[in-house]
């Protein structure tokens, strides 16, 4: 297709100029959300120190974690409820995290203050149902907030403040970021709006009517 820029620099074929840049917009996730998400990952209780699960299985959430949280070594955590971890997440060596059939057809969330680092065939999953993902969300600005490469599967990634890196065939079913760098086979299926997501706080979560009117 057409290639749009506002300078023509070392492309590989013709550059269009001729357009302004896009009209900024605001990210589908605002600090309000976020905030709720730590209350409702709080209000299921605090765990002192990092949270490790090393060559074995675990279920968590909803749990605010003061540490780490880490999964490694073909472990596997499976997320009941929204996690907030204060310090970084790291996700390894065959590990896998997925969400609770609970939640059916609606995505979970991870909240870090600190990075995110998944690599080395670590794979994320949903609660099994169709259109079921989660949510890896990084509050830190830095180049490096979240890092992917090598699989990753049903996770969207988000990162307003910072710099979500990809690599070395990772793939992810949504992106949102301040800066996004991809390289090295990396694939995205974009098969997930945030705006229309359905996030909830596992077999806690719900809905309710605020307001209804007729539409023809």
């Amino acid at each position: 297709g057409t290639n749009y820029c506002q300078v023509d620099i070392d492309n590989n074929k013709t550059c269009n100029t001729t357009l302004p840049d896009p009209t900024q917009v605001a990210m589908p996730i605002s600090d309000q959300n976020i905030l709720d998400w730590k209350s409702e990952a709080e209000a299921g209780g605090v765990h002192l120190g990092n949270f490790i699960v090393d060559s074995t299985t675990a279920s968590l959430g909803p749990k605010k974690i003061t540490g780490n949280l880490a999964v490694q070594n073909n472990a596997t955590l499976t997320v009941t409820g929204t996690l907030w971890v204060e310090g970084n997440i790291t996700i390894q060596n065959n590990a896998n995290v997925k969400l609770s059939s609970s939640y059916a057809t609606s995505e979970g969330v991870i909240v870090t203050d600190g990075i995110a680092n998944i690599g080395n065939n670590a794979v994320f999953a949903g609660s099994g149902s169709t259109g079921s993902y989660l949510m890896v969300l990084s509050t830190s600005s830095s180049s490096s907030a979240i890092t992917l490469s090598n699989n990753g599967g049903a996770v969207i990634l988000y990162a307003a403040n910072g710099t979500v890196n990809l690599s070395n065939n990772g793939g992810a079913k949504a992106l949102n970021g301040k800066n996004i760098n991809l390289s090295n086979n990396v694939v995205i299926t974009y098969d997930s709006g945030l705006v229309n997501a359905n996030f909830v706080n596992g077999p806690s979560g719900g809905w309710g009517i605020t307001s209804w009117k007729e539409v023809e």
